[in-house]
């Protein structure tokens, strides 16, 4: 959405954006979408005076019609409460910036002045507050048509006298993310607001989430889908994102030390990185937050042999996911039922009792040939006969950690593979890592 809003802005167009999660503390989200128009118009206003008076009065229509209109208070308060208290609704009434709300709280706090209270008071108070508001409601109206007008004005002016093209576009982003309230309320007033020629919304957001909003504000039997359809004229589903594209994307876009990470049969991390991502059944936004993770344990990796990725793509992935007794099991005897869902193969080239091969590797299989001698002495490992290309690799991994490490020296039977501190280091950078949604606070304590 923000490159589209860039594209826009190069091709001329008048191109609001809107960041509908930032913006969910506002009580009214048309007043977001009105700060991002005024964003983008504000480079026209010091050439063209008569556009910022233009904006300033459209801007004030906009103020009338921001509050909500009361409906049916009156009664319902009335049998409520009643009595003393009159006088002081009256008085909240009276007041500008009076909220609704506000005669139950104060209601709520005085329940012995209500005793005795006759009731046809407090309705004839809060019918005069309604008859009130209705006609405010009906200025609102107006104003909103004064509004549209005053645009349409507006933009009819730079498209003739400046180099801007109409339409104009304003672009909202995570409207699925938003408190559901505030994400039915901005669908809501943009539609009856914003409904002008030359002025075309694009909201990007997943339709299914936000179908589940709706239903959280109006019931689970509500169609929140069918709702959705009075406020689009046109849908876009994007097809889903190329996984191996967008893991080179996080390779290239992050400055990580490719050489302190170890792959079986010299494949590339990118390929470990995709097995393990579509084998675990990672989204994008959680393969990113991974990424991050593991970024972070490349960073503080300090033996002088590599990570071997493979190997601590599962433990990250499990604790993103909080899923800390998996990730515990999987260094146990119980961590081939406890392996991805789906297959995690590879393709590569090995050797295979003195032939040269290639085809597909079970990485699964692999980890469990390396897990289940995680306890074992280094040098009881490399005694051992290699069976098949399986045991080579793990061979391979011990004797590699013996020269680097132990300088080919070792007291008794030798100490045990450094593997088993991936545990430990994902738990500790994982705590710092730790991912946050976009936009996010992150404390660190």
């Amino acid at each position: 959405m923000q490159r589209l809003a860039a594209q826009m802005r190069a091709e001329g167009h008048l191109t609001a954006f809107v960041n509908a999660w930032r913006d969910d503390s506002t009580r009214e989200p048309v007043v977001a979408v009105m700060a991002s128009i005024e964003e983008c118009l504000a480079p026209h206003f010091a050439k063209n005076d008569a556009v910022r008076k233009s904006w300033d009065a459209t801007k004030a229509h906009g103020a009338t019609i921001f509050a909500a209109l009361l409906k049916g208070a009156g009664r319902r308060l009335a049998e409520k409460y009643a009595g003393q208290a009159v006088d002081e609704i009256g008085a909240l009434l009276e007041r500008d910036d009076f909220l609704p709300e506000q005669i139950e709280e104060y209601l709520e706090g005085n329940e012995h002045a209500v005793s005795g209270v006759v009731a046809t008071e407090i309705t004839t108070l809060l019918t005069k507050f309604v008859d009130r508001k209705i006609a405010d409601y009906k200025s609102r109206i107006d104003s909103a048509a004064q509004f549209q007008n005053r645009l349409k004005t507006i933009l009819a002016s730079l498209e003739t006298k400046t180099k801007v093209k109409l339409p104009l576009f304003i672009l909202i982003d995570e409207l699925d993310r938003c408190r559901p309230t505030y994400a039915i309320e901005m669908l809501e007033q943009v539609k009856h607001l914003f409904d002008i020629d030359n002025t075309i919304f694009l909201i990007a957001t997943d339709g299914d989430q936000l179908a589940h909003s709706i239903r959280a504000v109006y019931g689970e039997g509500f169609d929140g889908a069918s709702y959705l359809l009075r406020f689009f004229h046109r849908h876009y589903r994007f097809e889903s994102r190329d996984l191996a594209a967008f893991s080179d994307y996080l390779f290239a876009l992050n400055d990580i030390d490719l050489s302190k990470l170890g792959t079986p049969f010299e494949t590339s991390p990118s390929d470990i990185f995709v097995g393990a991502m579509d084998a675990y059944k990672v989204t994008l936004r959680d393969a990113e937050q991974v990424f991050d993770i593991l970024k972070s344990c490349v960073t503080m990796w300090d033996e002088p042999v590599p990570i071997e990725l493979n190997i601590i793509l599962p433990l990250i992935i499990h604790f993103h996911r909080r899923q800390f007794d998996d990730m515990a099991a999987y260094f146990s005897e119980s961590q081939r039922a406890n392996g991805p869902k789906s297959p995690w193969t590879v393709t590569a080239q090995y050797i295979d009792r003195g032939r040269v091969n290639r085809g597909p590797i079970n990485v699964h299989t692999l980890n469990s040939q390396i897990i289940s001698r995680l306890n074992e002495p280094i040098m009881n490992v490399l005694n051992s006969e290699y069976a098949d290309y399986k045991t080579g690799y793990v061979a391979q991994i011990f004797e590699r950690e013996f020269e680097n490490i132990h300088r080919r020296r070792y007291q008794g039977t030798g100490p045990k593979t450094v593997a088993r501190r991936y545990v430990s280091l994902v738990q500790s950078v994982g705590r710092l890592a730790a991912p946050a949604d976009e936009g996010g606070v992150r404390t660190v304590g």
